[in-house]
């Protein structure tokens, strides 16, 4: 009669962010790959230029790279780029 249930958040499957100040912009991308591992993806350039930058962080679990998420939007900030996602 009180059987109680654990409702279990899952992750989402991806997130991406975006940053733009004057020319440049960065994006990150929070997504699992075909292992199930965490990987952000740094995205960086200048806009309107086939240029740029691309860069794969792995991650030990999903906890780990959410905290890397923030640590990039807030240095993103101090360096003056506006969130755009």
């Amino acid at each position: 009669m009180g059987s109680e249930e654990t409702i279990k958040a899952d992750p989402p499957v991806w997130i991406s962010q975006r940053w733009e100040r004057d020319t440049r912009y960065y994006q990150v991308y929070l997504q699992q790959d075909l292992w199930g591992n965490w990987v952000v993806t740094r995205v960086w350039g200048r806009q309107g230029s086939r240029l740029g930058r691309v860069v794969n962080q792995p991650c030990a679990n999903y906890a780990e790279a959410q905290k890397v998420l923030e640590q990039i939007g807030r240095r993103r900030e101090q360096h003056g780029y506006e969130r755009c996602i």
